[in-house]
């Protein structure tokens, strides 16, 4: 009962964090109309989150070593509520930077302690479930989308459809992610894993690897921060129903990811990674190239079966790297990835203001290709 317990506080922390960045999703038409914003601007102002990701990113570890991950959870959620409250006042541009600086850099806050704790359950229960906490990210994604796509479609302006999800959100942290483990615990899977760490050196296949996750988070970041802008500029769908196109994508990343053990079980891991990658790539042309609402919520919907297990199986891949800690392994390609998702939906809009999103949505499918040709080289000879 006591490690079901402490699945379900991972579990809950992954999905609180799912949960309020894809609150911020439906809200970037409202700013970008709101301040009357081009592509480029809007791009410029989303990477403030990456900018208050990076800031935090050396110290995200320390802190939750330190404090244990519990504090930082609840910490740092009630943080990202309030940034999120006040960016749905609008008040304006400068604010709003501000307040997606301080929202980026308690994303990282949560995500590293979550991944800490969920490495640390893992040695307790001796069980595999790293995926499992990524789909409560994932329906994390699916239920913020959503609930905020329902209550702009019914009209409700956003500081009151914030304001109702925030509170939803920090009430159910506070009741499920009670059993996050403490700083002496963590600290002593920390010194566990530590035990055969030699020289700091980065092996080159993480290197690889880190670079394949950056792709796949720049894709994801494509579609949580443009999804609801194209479709509202090129397939002319009202602002208040843009949002569910990316619930499209978040639906079917969530079965996907809750159901992905069992699939990598029986076609192995090469094949669901480079499959997805293939599906990932074929989603985004479906979205450029048929010019229908239909075409596009099936095109997010492909994106979401593709790309929903091929950062998991990419991360336990590195986790059977030789030459550096594991833990070390994971923080770097973490960054890699985070790095992606943040800063994926900024070069896009710099490349939108100069050439169209199709052409920025096109550049990702092809770069998503270039993740299927190179996982079926280092991955196909380790099937497993």
């Amino acid at each position: 009962m006591q490690h079901k317990n402490l699945q379900t506080a991972n579990k809950t922390a992954f999905l609180i964090i799912g949960v309020l960045e894809s609150a911020w999703a439906p809200l970037i038409p409202f700013v970008k109309d709101t301040f009357s914003l081009d592509e480029g601007e809007m791009g410029l102002l989303m990477l403030c989150t990456g900018l208050g990701a990076l800031t935090v990113l050396p110290t995200a570890g320390k802190l939750c070593a330190r404090f244990g991950a519990k504090p930082m959870v609840y910490i740092a959620a009630v943080v990202m509520a309030t940034c999120l409250m006040l960016i749905s006042l609008m008040i304006n541009v400068r604010a709003t930077a501000a307040m997606l600086i301080l929202f980026g850099g308690c994303t990282i806050i949560i995500d590293v302690a979550a991944n800490v704790n969920g490495i640390s359950v893992e040695h307790k229960t001796g069980k595999h479930l790293m995926s499992g906490f990524h789909g409560g990210f994932s329906l994390g994604t699916l239920l913020g989308s959503a609930t905020m796509s329902i209550l702009f479609t019914i009209g409700m302006v956003p500081i009151w459809a914030v304001g109702i999800c925030s509170i939803a959100t920090i009430g159910l942290m506070i009741w499920g992610c009670r059993d996050l483990l403490s700083k002496e615990e963590l600290l002593t899977e920390k010194q566990v894993d530590n035990t055969d760490k030699s020289s700091f050196h980065i092996p080159v296949m993480v290197i690889i690897v880190g670079l394949l996750c950056f792709i796949m988070y720049a894709a994801e970041g494509a579609v949580v921060g443009w999804s609801a802008i194209f479709v509202s500029q090129e397939r002319g769908v009202d602002i208040q129903n843009a949002g569910f196109f990316y619930t499209a994508f978040a639906v079917t990343m969530t079965v996907m990811r809750l159901y992905g053990d069992k699939i990598v079980d029986s076609l192995s891991r090469y094949k669901v990674v480079v499959g997805g990658a293939l599906l990932t790539a074929v989603g985004f042309l479906f979205v450029i190239f048929i010019p229908s609402v239909i075409a596009a919520t099936l095109g997010f919907g492909l994106i979401g079966v593709g790309a929903a297990n091929i950062v998991p199986q990419l991360i336990s891949f590195a986790g059977g790297i030789k030459g550096m800690a594991v833990q070390n392994i994971i923080s770097l390609i973490n960054a890699f990835g985070f790095t992606g998702l943040l800063m994926g939906p900024v070069v896009i809009g710099f490349i939108a203001k100069n050439y169209g999103l199709p052409t920025s949505f096109a550049l990702i499918a092809v770069s998503v290709l270039v993740v299927a040709i190179v996982t079926y080289r280092i991955l196909k000879r380790t099937t497993s």
